[in-house]
């Protein structure tokens, strides 16, 4: 309702200097601006006046007095109305979102492709996607982004941004994780920032930068069915495990601090657990969907 407000108050003349200030820095000020510009197209189809006030005036004896600016009044409030209607679209989000056991592979609107992992999700406005490609990411994707202007990815733990490259974002828990396949990719978090070049990694957990480890592939090993992890904890490699086969798992008198560092299948949880199970030196036993990890 503020927006409408400050909206309305543009329209009409009436903000002060500081107001006005403040209001051509808002992010959708531009978005205004090309409302303006398109009604500003609009003509209004020309029609007699005489004629319009003898249809009116000729059945009746009361008199009616027409406005000479009635035009005007219809016109400036089309053009808030137009304007108040296409101003909440750029606040409108268009969601895409993957459950437990699956991925998802979709474009955005300038044909860069994204690839969604397991439990993840995204975010983004078609409306003014030309202007500012901008997008919010929970969990993890891989992104494949055409040239252009500056392309953003927003997550609670850092942002990523590139103009035209093929990367991936991890963001769950407080771990965020990002590695460059082509291009470059510059990283910020915790008033950090790093480059990234073809082959590199960050690796971040509770804004702690871990050792980062080097890519020699093309693509993330989960588009091939492989879960990487790099010195993850047991909480996150079974958290990961949970999300890629939708299990639930639980943990009896285990108490371990080792980090694991390689790979698991994604497609074959026996041979996960198996590979758990071994490093970790535990036993586990399956009922349905629900699996128990004890210690040996």
């Amino acid at each position: 309702m503020e927006m409408q407000h400050d909206l309305a108050k543009w329209l009409e003349g009436g903000m002060t200097r500081q107001e006005l200030a403040a209001f051509e820095q808002s992010a959708d000020f531009k978005s205004y601006e090309k409302i303006i510009a398109y009604t500003n197209t609009l003509k209004v189809p020309a029609f007699d006046t005489e004629l319009m006030w003898a249809e009116i005036t000729a059945p009746r004896t009361k008199t009616i007095r027409l406005q000479n600016n009635w035009l005007l009044r219809i016109a400036a409030v089309l053009v808030i109305g137009i304007g108040l209607f296409f101003a909440s679209v750029p606040m409108q989000t268009t969601s895409e979102l993957t459950e437990n056991k699956m991925q998802k592979t979709f474009l955005l609107p300038d044909d860069s492709e994204v690839t969604l992992n397991s439990a993840s999700q995204i975010e983004y406005k078609k409306w003014n996607w030309t202007d500012r490609r901008e997008l919010q990411l929970e969990g993890e994707a891989f992104f494949k982004v055409t040239k252009g202007q500056t392309f953003d990815v927003l997550t609670r733990l850092g942002k990523v941004t590139v103009v035209g490259t093929q990367f991936n974002v991890k963001a769950r828990g407080d771990r965020f994780e990002v590695i460059c396949y082509e291009g470059k990719v510059r990283v910020a978090t915790q008033g950090k920032t790093l480059l990234l070049t073809p082959g590199m990694s960050a690796y971040f957990e509770a804004g702690r930068a871990l050792q980062p480890v080097a890519s020699v592939l093309d693509k993330p090993t989960w588009l091939n069915h492989l879960i990487s992890f790099s010195n993850d904890d047991l909480d996150t490699v079974i958290a990961e495990i949970e999300r890629q086969y939708d299990v639930k798992i639980s943990k009896q008198k285990v108490d371990s601090n080792h980090r694991f560092t390689g790979n698991v299948p994604s497609d074959d949880l026996e041979m996960a657990l198996y590979i758990i199970s071994k490093t970790y030196n535990l036993n586990y036993s399956k009922a349905e969907t629900n699996i128990t990890l004890t210690a040996r």
